[in-house]
């Protein structure tokens, strides 16, 4: 914790110690056998070739799968779901159940873990009555949300928190802030919430595409190069604008540069009266017409059409993203603003705005020089959170 901790308030981020620890690697340890007939059941929304690319929350199951296999548990993903896309044999290769089949036959699961599925406290509570510790897994900005919800669809209702039966309450390091309001809505002990090791895996590059034709090139020159963003617009704590804003100081400082700004998910913004008709016009980027919007496309084929291209993110509250690391993976320079990444690529502050605009034309003049140190901070970083880490692996072993 830093000395300014105290004046944080509550739902701004602020990471575990051991999220900011230097994760060095150990020697391994010999195979733990001891779990290998144990179950886990992550209940999910349903994960196939569509699902799995639409929100960061279906590629985490798929992490979190992969990484109880490798502790020695066996796995299952609880689908409600029924569709009827062609898996790819990635998707085919993890096992899934349905709720029928979980209550009909004795298993002996370990934990049976929520992750953007609740269900009912009664069936809750039969899992527990067979020893299966019951988990709900945060992985959202879930106080801004609901204060959103409330505020902005008075009429939504969804199930989103269903309380009762549950053991603990887990959350991702940068969403920590939101553990404790997690267990009093739960009606669970607050000692009892757990922040949990964040993990990733190259898996969604490598199993849906070649690297080889996703990978960086080096443009024929930075003045023509593209920026790339890719928020989901779709609230304050994941929108484009602070970024256009700073790329728009950036043509102003830098007017050589000729490139365009290419803004995947920027059909949202057209749905935003003030966004559309006010805020985009005013900036002389629309006026001489280098502001290209996008809908929602899948990150391999942002990859393949942009191949020389710079990207930039800005998030809040918010401070870890898989496209950072797939971004990364692939050798793309990235801009980001996370502060638990400071250490790694090119990283900006929202309160250096000079500071940024110079880290921007580094990343464009300097990228293809940058490279080798670049891979050293992409290597680096991935490791801290990949999924065989011993250390990792040893935090999940103590939660589990």
């Amino acid at each position: 914790m830093n000395q300014f901790t105290e004046y944080f308030l509550p739902g701004n981020t602020i990471l575990p110690a051991e999220e900011r620890e230097e994760i060095t690697l150990t020697a391994l340890t010999a195979l733990n056998t001891v779990h290998e007939k144990q179950i886990i059941i992550l209940a999910s929304n349903d994960v196939n070739d569509e699902t799995l690319f639409l929100n960061g929350l279906t590629q985490n199951i798929v992490v979190l799968y992969d990484q109880f296999e490798a502790l020695g548990y066996t796995v299952y993903l609880l689908q409600n779901g029924t569709s009827t896309s062609d898996r790819k044999a990635f998707i085919l290769n993890y096992r899934t159940i349905s709720s029928q089949d979980l209550v009909k036959n004795k298993m002996p699961i370990r934990a049976f873990i929520e992750i953007g599925m609740s269900i009912d406290a009664l069936t809750r509570g039969y899992l527990r009555s067979v020893g299966a510790k019951i988990v709900k897994l945060y992985l959202g900005n879930i106080l801004n949300i609901d204060i959103e919800t409330i505020q902005n669809f008075k009429d939504m209702f969804f199930n989103h928190h269903i309380v009762g039966e549950l053991d603990e309450i887990w959350t991702s390091p940068h969403y920590k802030q939101h553990i404790d309001y997690a267990s009093i809505l739960n009606r669970t002990p607050m000692h009892t919430g757990r922040v949990v090791p964040y993990v990733w895996d190259s898996c969604f590059i490598t199993n849906y595409g070649t690297k080889d034709t996703m990978n960086w090139v080096p443009p024929s020159s930075w003045q023509t190069m593209d920026f790339v963003m890719m928020d989901p617009n779709i609230s304050f704590q994941k929108c484009s604008f602070y970024s256009l804003l700073l790329i728009e100081a950036f043509a102003r400082q830098y007017p050589e540069w000729r490139g365009k700004v290419q803004i995947i998910n920027g059909d949202r913004l057209k749905l935003n009266a003030n966004a559309y008709n006010f805020v985009l016009p005013s900036l002389t980027l629309f006026k001489s017409d280098r502001l290209v919007l996008h809908p929602r496309k899948k990150i391999h084929t942002i990859l393949q059409e942009n191949r020389s291209a710079c990207f930039i993110t800005h998030q809040w509250n918010n401070d870890y993203n898989y496209m950072t690391l797939e971004l990364m993976y692939c050798n793309y320079p990235i801009l980001h603003n996370s502060e638990g990444w400071a250490d790694y690529g090119y990283h900006y502050s929202i309160n250096a705005w000079s500071k940024a605009i110079q880290i921007m034309h580094t990343a464009l003049t300097s990228h293809a020089s940058n490279l080798p140190i670049y891979k050293t901070h992409a290597t680096n970083l991935i490791w801290k959170h990949n999924i065989h880490n011993p250390k990792i692996q040893e935090r999940w072993r103590k939660l589990l």
